[in-house]
This record gives C-alpha cells, structure tokens and sequence, in this order.
C-alpha cells in the first residue's frame, strides 16, 4: 500500500458561487476559537453520537458520480470523529441553515490554531503567476524511505510534467517510476492543476467543505457541516490535504481557505516531530486515520508545509517515507526543466 499515490491523483472540478465573503467570518471564527480556548475548562472527549453528518450509515442514494470527479482514487484517509472545529466554525462562519446552533463547543485544538495560523501565512504570500491552459506544471519531488527492520534508506527524485488543463499527455514519476497520462484521463489525473477549475472553487471554509463533498444532483446536496457523512470526511480530509500539499500553483486565497476547512475536520490533531532534516516540525493527522501514519508536516514557527509521511508496505516489508516537493514551475512544453 502506497499512501503517496492516492494524494498525486486528486482533482476537484467545483463551481466557485463567490469570492469575498470570508473575511469578517474569518475574525469571528479566530475570537471564537480563543474564547472557548480560555474559557473551557475540559479536555477535549469524543462524544458518542447516533445521527446527523456522523452517522455510520452510508446513503445509497448520494449519487457517486461527483465524488469520481473530485478524487480519481477514492480513498478514505481518516475516520470522522465529532471536535470542536465544527460547533465552531458552524456558529461562527454561517453554516445556520438549519437553524441548530446549539451544539456544545468544547475547547480549540492545538492542531486548529496550528491550521488557522497556516492559513494566515498563507495570506501573506504572493499570488502565483497564473499558467495558460496549454502550459505545463513542471515539479520535482524527493522522498526518502527508510526500511524498518534493517533501518536501509533510500532516497528518490521524482521529476513530472502535468497539462495544465488535461489536454496534453503528461509524465508523472512516483519513487522513479514514471507513467503517462493520457489527455483528458479523468480516472488517471493527478492532483489539481487546472487554474481555470481552481479559481472557481469556493474561497470559505465552510462552502469549500460542502462543495467538495456535493454529488452531481443539486437536491442532495448537503446544505450544513451535519450534512456531511463520515465517509464524506474521510475523502474530504484526503482532498484538503492534497491541495496545499500537491496543488502548487493554486490562488492564494484558496490554499488558505484549504487550511481553514482542515481545521474544521473532525477528530483533527497535531503532535511535535522533526522533518527530513531534523528541524522542529508538527504533524498534523485525523482521529483513526485510515493510514495511521500519514501526517501532513509543518515547520515549527512558521506553520508552512514543509513535506509529508507515509508508509509503504510491499510483501514482508515496511518503508517509513518523508517526501517533500523541492521545486516547481510553469514551463511550455513537456519535459522541459526551468
């Protein structure tokens, strides 16, 4: 089982409704949040619920269609587990729909204003030149594995061109193994790199959240965070990872609007650990992860992603992996290096 892969091939093709209404929600979401930090007086528990977005029921009727065009491997990354990101950002951001807003909030995580602040960096960046449609996404990659039982390390650098819009071949390598992707291959497409379909991709959390996890049909789509199942949080905590971590030229707006709904996903978590290079870093992974793990890595104090774990086990043997993308660029033609 590789856990890199199913993150190299997420594509969303979402509708973007606006664009300006995240950030007086944004400011109340941050006080909110500290509020209930300094006011709790309890550790966070997993509550036992029976119904609404954490029932284990899965609906046959969710039409599965869109799920297809949102990740091209359907693969759960973590287990939903109600915390407080959801009460809080539901009050606090809008998500009032159904009129239930009384929810109890315990106290914020440690991996929620580890997101927010990532999120606030990324603010602070500049917005990335924007790649024509017949353009490339040119990435290198480098992962180092190291084999459990004999503590054996081998490093791999990957090298990949990506069609902006899908409409040209692309070469994609994966611990030097490359493969091609034929244009318009939807089942085969890698993560997102198509600037026209980012920029229509909701830039508030709570909207990103809905819209990723929407089937084809308007009717059943789901109109609050308790809408959500817990399948629908599996796949979206995969999706939200795969976007600040593989999508790397995408708005900046979005990448941070992706940090915001993380922090929203239940059962979030952070634990201190050190990066490829030994530097202070926080891991940050989801409650009963389907890929223990796999944890997105952020630097210490400046909260930016800095790499990914992962574990890879072939027959009778276990490779613990750290993998972080070097460079990247937006070049003409296929192959082409900047």
């Amino acid at each position: 089982m590789d856990e890199m892969t199913p993150l190299r091939r997420m594509r969303a093709e979402i509708p973007r409704p606006g664009a300006d209404r995240l950030a007086t929600g944004r400011k109340r979401l941050q006080t909110a949040i500290d509020d209930e930090a300094a006011a709790a007086g309890t550790e966070l528990r997993r509550p036992i619920i029976t119904g609404g977005f954490m029932t284990d029921t899965k609906d046959s009727s969710r039409n599965p269609v869109r799920r297809r065009r949102v990740l091209s491997v359907a693969v759960a990354a973590a287990a939903a587990v109600a915390v407080a990101a959801t009460a809080v950002v539901a009050d606090n951001i809008g998500d009032k729909q159904d009129g239930s807003a009384d929810v109890a909030r315990p106290k914020s995580s440690y991996a929620q204003k580890v997101l927010l602040s990532a999120a606030e960096e990324a603010r602070k960046g500049p917005e990335p030149d924007i790649p024509r449609d017949d353009q490339f996404i040119y990435t290198k990659d480098v992962t180092k594995e190291t084999e459990r039982r004999t503590g054996k390390s081998k490093t791999y650098t990957d090298e990949s061109w990506n069609s902006v819009d899908g409409s040209k071949h692309s070469w994609n390598v994966h611990l030097g193994e490359g493969n091609w992707t034929n244009p318009n291959e939807d089942s085969s497409r890698p993560p997102i790199y198509d600037w026209s379909e980012l920029r229509k991709l909701p830039t508030d959390p709570v909207k990103l959240v809905l819209e990723l996890c929407s089937p084809v049909d308007p009717p059943l789509k789901p109109k609050s965070l308790k809408g959500v199942s817990k399948e629908e949080w599996r796949d979206l905590h995969m999706q939200l990872e795969g976007i600040v971590l593989r999508a790397p030229v995408i708005p900046r707006e979005l990448r941070a609007t992706a940090f915001e709904a993380l922090a929203m996903v239940p059962g979030i978590k952070a634990k201190p650990m050190k990066d490829a290079e030994g530097r202070p870093a926080v891991g940050i992974w989801a409650e009963n992860a389907l890929f223990e793990d796999s944890l997105l890595v952020l630097d210490k104090d400046s909260h930016k992603v800095v790499g990914h774990t992962g574990v890879r086990t072939p027959p009778k043997k276990t490779y613990d992996q750290f993998s972080h993308m070097e460079e990247y660029a937006i070049v003409d033609k296929l192959k082409q290096r900047p």
